[in-house]
């Protein structure tokens, strides 16, 4: 088992910020992947990782922490408003069931 092999690596570069660290953790690896670290920053962030560009697979323990911190902030985002959609598809069946309208005029009105 290689060096690269391992969930956390010491001293390599990191695919984020650019700078060396002391612990890295490869996006492709085992951890990496449990962590699903490719699919958040193509989703998040301006760059692109595919597992066989030259650029380097290694990401520091800051940057993946401010990479989930975005993730967290996303998925509040789409259950708030999954929330709200469906809160109000309920008002308005709500409201719409409540609101009866007669369309018979009242005995003594005058005719239109």
């Amino acid at each position: 088992m290689g060096s690269t092999d391992k969930a956390v690596i010491t001293g390599f570069i990191c695919r984020l910020c650019s700078k060396m660290n002391r612990f890295v953790i490869h996006i492709y690896g085992e951890e990496g992947e449990r962590m699903r670290l490719a699919e958040k920053i193509n989703a998040y962030l301006p760059i692109t990782v595919k597992m066989n560009d030259p650029l380097p697979k290694t990401a520091c323990l800051h940057c993946i922490e401010r990479l989930e911190a975005h993730h967290e902030l996303m998925e509040q985002f789409m259950f708030a408003r999954r929330k709200l959609t469906n809160e109000n598809k309920a008002t308005s069946v709500a409201s719409s069931s409540s609101t009866t309208v007669d369309a018979t005029p009242a005995p003594n009105s005058p005719p239109c």
